[in-house]
């Protein structure tokens, strides 16, 4: 239900809420479409851990570890944190492949396999403003020549009285879609 979700995004109980975070929305328009359901999943998944959780790396992996996401294995490990320091969870949910990067400095990745580039940012941005929470644009940066297609989107957020960097990649090709907090 997009209302569980929204109140994930809010930074409330994750323990309460990331299970109904990780199901698709019901009645929802567009919600039938693999792609919005992908934008749903990866912002309720960014929601309830790398929002709520914001930094502190001990306490998001052992909820974590208390919810037995199991870790990627090693070779899936070192592609998703690129040289990073940091863990790897594989959160997929039915048909919906999510990754969950834990990074010991406290940054922290989301990331699905398929979804709507476009309904990624719609989907955050609304759930941003159904929780009055104001997601400032810090502007794009254009893609990268060795990344054709990739569209980076930054925003400036302060969540209970903490102010945070988010970044979020859209891409045409798998992953279609990470959105990073970055520790500030």
């Amino acid at each position: 239900m997009r209302s569980t979700m929204l109140i994930c995004l809010g930074a409330l109980a994750a323990a309460a809420c990331a299970p109904a975070c990780a199901q698709p929305s019901s009645g929802q328009a567009g919600s039938s479409d693999p792609g919005y359901e992908g934008a749903d999943q990866v912002v309720g998944l960014f929601g309830a851990t790398c929002l709520h959780f914001g930094g502190d790396v001990a306490a998001m992996r052992g909820f974590l570890q208390q919810q037995k996401a199991p870790l990627m294995p090693a070779a899936a490990r070192d592609a998703f944190l690129a040289g990073r320091q940091g863990e790897v969870y594989d959160v997929s949910y039915k048909t919906t492949k999510l990754a969950l990067v834990s990074l010991n400095d406290g940054g922290c990745e989301a990331v699905v396999e398929k979804a709507d580039p476009q309904q990624v940012i719609s989907v955050l941005q609304q759930a941003a403003r159904d929780n009055n929470a104001a997601l400032t644009p810090l502007g794009t940066q254009a893609p990268a020549k060795n990344r054709l297609g990739v569209q980076q989107t930054a925003y400036g957020l302060t969540l209970d009285g903490r102010a945070m960097h988010i970044l979020v990649s859209t891409a045409p090709a798998p992953p279609q879609a990470v959105l990073t907090l970055a520790p500030k």
